[in-house]
C-alpha cells in the first residue's frame, strides 16, 4: 500500500484541518511516502543542528491536526524550526542536506538528485508560506 504525503501551507491549524477533506485550495507539493515526523527528522537535524530528541519533543513535530476515515487520512504539523532551516538554506546547503539525508536508512543507495529536487521544492513552499505568515503541514492518505 502506498501512502501519499502532500505538503502544504495554511495560516492556522484550523485552516489546515480543512485540507483533510479538500486540499485543492492550498499551495501543495505532492510526494509519496515521506512522513514529516520520521523522514524529515534527519534533514531538520542537519539544517538546524538540533538533536533528534529536541526535534521529537517539539510542539509542532508531527502533531495531529485532523483525521477522517479511521485515520486513513490525516493532517499533521511540520515544525517551525524545520521551516526556518529550509527558508535560510542556500541551494548548496540543500544539496549538502540531501547528501546527508541519502545515508538515512530508508534512502541508502538512492540517487540524491531526487532528494535535492524535493528539498528545493519544499524550501520554495516554505518561502512562500513564510511570506504569507503561514505554517507547513502534511496531509497523508493511504
Amino acid at each position: 500500500m502506498s501512502v501519499l504525503s502532500d505538503y502544504f501551507s495554511a495560516p492556522s491549524d484550523e485552516a489546515a484541518a480543512h485540507a483533510v477533506t479538500d486540499i485543492s485550495s492550498y499551495d501543495v507539493i505532492e510526494m509519496k511516502g515521506l512522513f514529516p515526523e520520521y523522514h524529515l527528522v534527519p534533514v531538520e537535524v542537519f539544517l538546524t543542528g538540533r538533536s533528534t530528541e529536541e526535534i521529537e519533543e517539539g510542539p509542532r513535530h508531527g502533531r495531529l491536526v485532523a483525521s477522517v476515515d479511521d485515520d486513513q487520512v490525516v493532517v499533521v504539523t511540520v515544525s517551525d524550526e524545520l521551516m526556518a532551516g529550509l527558508a535560510a538554506a542556500s541551494g548548496q546547503r540543500l544539496a549538502e542536506a540531501a547528501e546527508s539525508w541519502s545515508r538515512f536508512e530508508d534512502f541508502q543507495g538512492s540517487n540524491t538528485s531526487g532528494l535535492v529536487d524535493f528539498l528545493g521544492e519544499l524550501a520554495g513552499l516554505v518561502k512562500r508560506a513564510t511570506a504569507k505568515n503561514e505554517h507547513l503541514y502534511c496531509k497523508m492518505c493511504c
